[in-house]
């Protein structure tokens, strides 16, 4: 199940200055008593480096048009950003206003200007880059909805996730255990994205934490949020750690990921842990939601 992240805009109805008028309404017209701007309201859902919610989510780029007989005719939106300004979100390039009669088509990207539109609703994003992790971590978020200038009602941006969310966990049962290096590789990290293809032209990469951890019963995150491309989990995808055990260096070891949990969704989390015990290394997988979890479990001597 991929989780969705509400976004609303209120979205109010525009009529016409003078009755016969059959031009649109751009931004810049003056609007009469009856003309109501398009405004964004506070979230009803919120959507940081992993969003988990709107109050991490400080700004979007919407485009929007607008058409009748399912045509997106004219350019409302055009890759604006929309701001978090206290309880309520704003918009650059002017104000926008409804005008009855039409149908709007609305697209959000989530971070800003990374993205493009086009009038068929076709978003695309170049040279997604995934390699930052932890608190530098990038999300990818996109979202649709749409409008009736004869029927105003707040819309909803439903942002979804397009990556997944990866985390590798220790913990160890007896002894005191330090992990002093974290490597993870094989996987994509970068790629071209557009809401018709999907993801194209990855290339693969590593993660690398060199910052000692000590572990405990409950467990300790080596790497911190990994967001990352969707994609098919193979042998190539590996762990090697290196690890004191009660004060003393450990022969570090290279962990083949388990194919248990064959793929990656976007929106889904998936959890890898490594439970140290003496000199064995218990390696179980979760997948849940951004949770009930299935998985397997490998030992690595």
């Amino acid at each position: 199940m991929k989780q969705t992240y509400i976004l609303t805009s209120l979205l109010c109805l525009a009529t016409l200055l003078m009755p016969g008028c059959t031009s649109p309404i751009g931004s810049g017209d003056d609007p009469s008593s009856s003309t109501l701007a398009i405004n964004f309201g506070t979230p009803q859902a919120d959507t940081r480096a992993a969003v988990n919610s709107s109050a991490d989510m400080g700004e979007f780029s919407v485009w929007g048009w607008y058409g009748k007989d399912g045509t997106n005719s004219y350019n409302v939106f055009d890759n604006e950003t929309v701001s978090r300004s206290g309880n309520s979100w704003d918009y650059t390039g002017g104000t926008r206003y409804w005008i009855p009669g039409y149908e709007y088509n609305f697209y959000g990207v989530y971070p800003v200007k990374i993205g493009s539109c086009t009038a068929d609703g076709l978003i695309t994003v170049n040279n997604f880059d995934c390699s930052n992790f932890g608190e530098d971590a990038v999300d990818l978020m996109t979202a649709t909805a749409t409008g009736d200038g004869n029927n105003p009602q707040p819309v909803a941006m439903e942002f979804k996730h397009l990556l997944a969310k990866v985390n590798i966990v220790a913990t160890v049962e007896g002894g005191n255990c330090t992990v002093t290096s974290a490597t993870f590789s094989g996987m994509a990290i970068k790629g071209n994205y557009n809401s018709s293809a999907g993801w194209t032209d990855t290339t693969t990469g590593s993660f690398t934490n060199s910052e000692s951890k000590v572990l405990n019963t409950t467990g300790t995150d080596l790497l911190g949020d990994l967001l990352l491309i969707p994609q098919t989990v193979t042998d190539e995808f590996k762990i090697k750690v290196s690890y004191t055990l009660d004060g003393k260096e450990q022969t570090p070891k290279e962990i083949t990921l388990p194919t248990s949990i064959n793929q990656w969704d976007a929106g889904q989390s998936y959890k890898y842990t490594l439970t140290f015990k003496g000199n064995n290394i218990i390696f179980t997988v979760n997948v849940a939601s951004w949770g009930h979890s299935t998985g397997g479990i490998i030992t690595v001597e």
